[in-house]
């Protein structure tokens, strides 16, 4: 498995010059608790992590084997992804995707992820979650069959389709192949002027390849953290499951 992590966000919500990976959470830099958590994955070969908003305050606090690409423009996620892709275009394994601001995701998460990718046969794999408000977030399309066709976005969401309450939690499992070839197809966002990496979930789909999804039970843990709010919240949620663990 090689992994991507996407840490180029300036974080204008956060209200600070600092890049949105480098807010700490009990006193640790943010994307930190997401490496910690991936390299402790037996699965893990590689880690590329995406920079670009004052990358170089970014690279200074990676860890010595972390690989990373700059992404030159914030043209969206699947721009950032477009910018790694020389790490894994000759890489026949499984590519896990996730964003820089998700500092309370668990490894034991992650490795479900990918034994529900590699088991199921996926070409892609889309990690769901239930919220009680879904406002703001992609919903997840599904047939009459439960299968997943899609993830429209909440300005493009009809009313009906505002009800949902499953989400995209905004970490994938792709077929590196296949995650190259939807990378070539995916087209500029006419109303954001973004590549988005939703739209590679189209492109595979309408080649009549198999999608699925993973379900994290717990919202909270993939939860992005992208203002000062969420990252008071993050810092109380990993207080208490930190105090939790040392109990055991």
């Amino acid at each position: 498995m090689l992994a991507i992590v996407l840490a180029g966000g300036m974080g204008k919500r956060m209200n600070s010059a600092l890049p949105k990976v480098l807010h700490k959470v009990c006193g640790k830099p943010m994307i930190l608790h997401i490496l910690s958590q991936l390299g402790s994955m037996k699965q893990l070969e590689k880690t590329v992590v995406v920079v670009g908003y004052k990358r170089a305050l970014v690279k200074k606090v990676l860890p010595k084997w972390i690989k990373t690409a700059v992404q030159k423009k914030m043209l969206g996620t699947g721009d950032a992804v477009k910018s790694a892709r020389y790490h894994f275009e000759n890489y026949a394994g499984s590519i896990l995707i996730l964003c820089g601001d998700t500092p309370l995701i668990k490894a034991e998460t992650l490795e479900k992820v990918l034994k529900t990718h590699e088991e199921e046969k996926n070409i892609a794999t889309i990690v769901t979650t239930f919220v009680k408000d879904p406002t703001n977030y992609g919903r997840i399309l599904r047939n009459k069959k439960g299968e997943p066709v899609g993830i429209v976005e909440e300005k493009s969401a009809t009313a009906q389709e505002k009800k949902i309450k499953e989400i995209n939690a905004g970490i994938y499992c792709f077929a590196s192949k296949k995650l190259c070839y939807a990378l070539t197809r995916i087209r500029k966002n006419k109303l954001k002027g973004e590549y988005y990496l939703t739209d590679a979930i189209e492109i595979l789909r309408k080649k009549g390849l198999k999608i699925g999804t993973a379900l994290a039970k717990d919202s909270s843990e993939v939860m992005g953290v992208d203002d000062l709010t969420r990252l008071k919240a993050a810092e109380k949620y990993l207080r208490g499951r930190n105090a939790g663990s040392k109990k055991l």
